[in-house]
């Protein structure tokens, strides 16, 4: 019976080692999940905002800088809607 105590006490002592180590690894995290979506969520804007130059200026023929303008947008929904 001596034998089956000791083999229960390492296999607890190995889980319990196991937690610690998942324990310290969730806790310590080098890059935070927060921060993780902050530069997910700028690179959708950039990725948004290259694509719609691009789109606008290189095949719809305008000025790049007309993209950030609201009038640009107006124009846009504006065919949409009426459409």
């Amino acid at each position: 019976m001596d034998v089956a105590n000791e083999e229960q006490k390492g296999s607890e002592e190995k889980e319990s080692k196991q937690r610690t180590e998942r324990k310290r690894l969730s806790n310590n995290r080098r890059f935070p999940i927060l921060l993780r979506v902050i530069v997910v969520l700028i690179l959708a804007v950039a990725m948004l905002a290259i694509g719609a130059i691009i789109g606008y200026s290189v095949i719809g023929g305008g000025e790049w800088r007309d993209v950030f303008n609201i009038d640009t947008w107006r124009h846009i929904t504006d065919f949409w809607l009426t459409s």
